[in-house]
């Protein structure tokens, strides 16, 4: 019965993000230069939030959907609480990495052993963790409470390292 009431809640969660889908161009900022973000954090004193991402993946569009476009949306018009930078898992695609370094979003994956998706990871401006990652999609109606949890405590970290 606990599954049945799951799957329902994932189903419903797919719909709103295909809704949701519908009315943007439903795309994120693609990682292209770490280092770049990171000068752009620093200045800001915000962390770095890194959506790690499957292509076909549901659970990837549910939050991509339904919380980070939002965000990123926002972020646009208001003072942002994070930079948002999509790594796609699999892409071959080239991206400059914290120090500096050509790589790819494959490679650059592995390296920060991301085998799975979605992840969310919290980042200063030298690619350290500010907070424990958001691994899998856990349940639609909590996860916006867990990302926010997630953004305040790497907030709350950089704050610390500044004084």
């Amino acid at each position: 019965m606990l599954r049945l009431r799951i799957f329902a809640l994932w189903i419903a969660a797919l719909c709103f993000a295909a809704a949701a889908h519908a009315g943007t161009d439903g795309q994120l900022t693609l990682a292209a230069d770490l280092r770049a973000d990171a000068e752009t954090a620093r200045k800001q004193a915000i962390p770095i939030l890194l959506f790690y991402s499957l292509k076909g993946c549901p659970y990837c569009e549910v939050i991509r959907a339904s919380h980070l476009l939002p965000m990123q949306r926002e972020a646009a018009t208001t003072k942002p609480r994070v930079i948002i930078r999509q790594v796609n898992l699999q892409d071959p695609a080239t991206l400059r990495d914290f120090a500096g370094r050509a790589t790819t979003h494959r490679e650059y994956s592995q390296a920060q052993k991301i085998s799975f998706a979605p992840v969310v990871t919290l980042v200063d401006g030298e690619g350290r963790a500010l907070a424990e990652p958001l691994k899998g999609a856990m349940l639609p109606d909590f996860y916006g409470a867990h990302l926010d949890d997630a953004i305040a405590q790497a907030t709350a970290a950089l704050k610390s390292t500044r004084k």
